[in-house]
């Protein structure tokens, strides 16, 4: 059969794009779909930290100068969603917004979500307090007194970029210890506006007509207690966008996609990188090292 390209990526986040980049480089004729933005989850990130490919820039910085490289080499951008990809005799099927296309190869990138506490009040003080963006909304939360759930990484980057506008940031999470890096760590317990609140969940948040007041804590023997506070940012996980992957490409007990040595999925043809895939190290770092073997496997596939 004829198909449109040689290679789709969905998704462009920095995997995808350093995947569609490479490729692009390497003389595959690619095409990207992104639903809504490129940079992904990466455009919340005023600073990249452990990133030096970056060279200091911000994270929607880092991603626009991947995007226009990518534009030079070649690369087909198309903001439309990707509602399934299906296998067929002799490439892909995927289906988007503007109708179907056919490929020889597919790398999935469309990376992950935050996970929502899904406690009463998240939904209703949404934008009224509860935000998920700590670099966007600091400012807005200058002086007062805000929460972050979660104790990895990401929530105790959130943490210190709150701590330069807030007079009190309180991290509660639900473990003994913090799970972050230890440097992240060592920093958040240096900075004396964060103070830490160890095996608690939040749950429910609280406000009124005017917004977010506070949340509701309860710790592990089951008692609860109101914490005062104007904002919420829940940073206590991820959840795989692996929806539009066709069924026979296996999935782990959280639907992130299974893939082998070479980040193959089940479904020859069909790799998957980036956060959408098992065992990805969570750094851009990791991200960029996923794109480039892949697109040079796609290279060599083509024969």
């Amino acid at each position: 059969m004829t198909t449109s390209h040689d290679l789709i990526v969905v998704g462009e986040g920095i995997a995808g794009l350093t995947c569609a980049g490479e490729a692009a480089r390497l003389g595959v004729k690619v095409a990207t779909f992104e639903a809504e933005f490129f940079g992904g989850l990466v455009l919340n990130v005023n600073e990249l930290h452990r990133f030096d490919e970056a060279g200091g820039l911000s994270g929607m910085d880092h991603a626009a100068t991947l995007a226009r490289a990518n534009a030079k080499a070649g690369v087909k951008s198309t903001n439309q969603a990707v509602n399934a990809v299906r296998a067929i005799d002799g490439g892909f099927e995927v289906d988007t917004g503007a109708g179907t296309v056919t490929s020889r190869f597919v790398v999935l990138a469309t990376g992950a979500r935050l996970k929502k506490l899904g406690v009463p009040g998240e939904e209703e003080f949404q934008g009224r307090g509860v935000s998920h963006c700590a670099d966007c909304d600091a400012p807005m939360f200058t002086g007062a007194e805000v929460v972050v759930a979660g104790g990895g990484d990401w929530a105790l980057q959130d943490a210190m970029v709150l701590a330069a506008e807030c007079s009190v940031v309180h991290v509660v999470h639900e473990g003994a210890q913090l799970s972050a890096c230890p440097d992240y760590v060592d920093m958040v317990r240096a900075q004396p506006k964060i103070r830490i609140h160890a095996q608690r969940s939040i749950e429910a948040v609280l406000g009124d007509d005017r917004g977010m007041t506070g949340v509701r804590l309860r710790d592990r023997e089951g008692s609860t207690s109101e914490l005062a506070a104007a904002g919420l940012f829940a940073v206590t996980g991820l959840e795989p966008n692996s929806g539009v992957a066709p069924v026979a490409a296996a999935r782990d007990a959280s639907g992130f996609l299974v893939v082998n040595a070479e980040l193959e999925t089940a479904v020859p043809g069909l790799w998957a990188i980036g956060q959408v895939r098992a065992g990805f190290g969570g750094w851009l770092a990791d991200a960029a090292a996923d794109a480039r073997p892949v697109a040079q496997s796609v290279k060599a596939r083509m024969g």
